[in-house]
C-alpha cells in the first residue's frame, strides 16, 4: 500500500468515524425509554417498544463498526495494514 493509498484511506475512516458518531447519537435518542404518561394508545405505544428494539439492535450494530474503524484507525501506519490475517 502506498502512502497516498495510506492517506486516502485514512480519510474514508476517518469520515466514516465522523458518520457512524452521528447515526450513534441518532440511535441513542430513538431508543428512549418510553414514558407511560404518554397517551399514545396501546398498539400505537407497542409499535413504539418495537421501533425501540429495532433502533436497540441497530444502536449495538453501530458502536461495533465505530470501534472496528477507530482500532482500523490506531493500526492504519503499521506496515501489516491491510494484510489479511487469516
Amino acid at each position: 500500500m502506498t502512502d497516498t493509498d495510506r492517506k486516502q484511506l485514512q480519510q474514508k475512516i476517518v469520515e466514516s468515524i465522523a458518520r457512524m458518531e452521528k447515526e450513534v447519537v441518532h440511535l441513542e435518542e430513538a431508543t428512549q425509554p418510553i414514558a407511560p404518561e404518554n397517551a399514545i394508545g396501546r398498539v400505537s405505544r407497542m409499535d413504539a417498544i418495537n421501533n425501540k428494539s429495532v433502533s436497540e439492535a441497530a444502536l449495538r450494530a453501530a458502536r461495533r463498526k465505530l470501534y472496528s474503524l477507530r482500532l482500523a484507525l490506531t493500526k492504519i501506519d503499521s506496515p501489516a495494514f491491510g494484510i489479511c490475517s487469516r
